[in-house]
């Protein structure tokens, strides 16, 4: 892998990150570990470093970062966020450079199990629909506490739940959203360093 160049790194890719203002205080990271080393994933995967990426931000490694795999590995468990002395919101900015990768078709893989999910909660009107085996399981359960079988949801309120899908756009999105289309993620990092493949 080649080296990192100044012309490569963008002087607004951390305006453009957190255009939400989600995490607007990255410049006072104090590079101080505590968010690496309280992180489970971390401790499973020393590739993954926090303090990397918060730096790779700041500096305005875009490619690299939004092709990397590292910024899929977060499970937002806010462990870094609850240790972080200087109140980083890291789970946030792990979701803003997920859209900005999804925008770039990379991490596509990790966004089309949830596809058919999203896709039937908007038909159902309920965000959890489990399998039909665990569906009756669940409505024997309810039978034997008395209560209806299974969550009544009226034909207005499903509408109406479509209709958010539909007019924020998240319907056209998800419907659009095919592996075809996916950029690989090429890029990883090692002890805190972006390498290749």
């Amino acid at each position: 892998m080649s080296r990192e160049r100044e012309k490569d790194l963008s002087g607004d890719f951390y305006a453009e990150v957190d255009a939400y203002q989600l995490v607007p205080n990255l410049s006072e990271c104090l590079a101080c570990g505590k968010c690496t080393g309280g992180c489970p994933v971390a401790a499973l995967t020393p590739s993954y470093n926090p303090r990397q990426i918060i730096r790779d931000v700041a500096t305005g490694n875009t490619d690299k970062l939004l092709e990397s795999e590292e910024i899929w590995r977060c499970f937002w468990c806010a462990g870094c966020y609850m240790g972080c002395p200087v109140d980083i919101h890291f789970p946030l900015l792990m979701m803003e450079l997920r859209y900005r990768a999804v925008a770039r078709n990379r991490g596509l893989k990790y966004i089309l199990p949830f596809k058919k999910f999203a896709l039937r909660a908007r038909q159902d009107g309920l965000t959890f629909v489990p399998s039909p085996k665990s569906r009756e399981r669940i409505m024997e359960l309810r039978r034997d506490m008395g209560v209806t079988p299974w969550p009544e949801i009226s034909d207005k309120a499903k509408e109406e739940y479509a209709a958010l899908f539909d007019l924020s756009g998240t319907t056209a999105w998800l419907e659009a959203i095919e592996m075809a289309s996916a950029e690989p993620v090429r890029s990883t990092y090692s002890e805190g360093r972006i390498t290749g493949e």
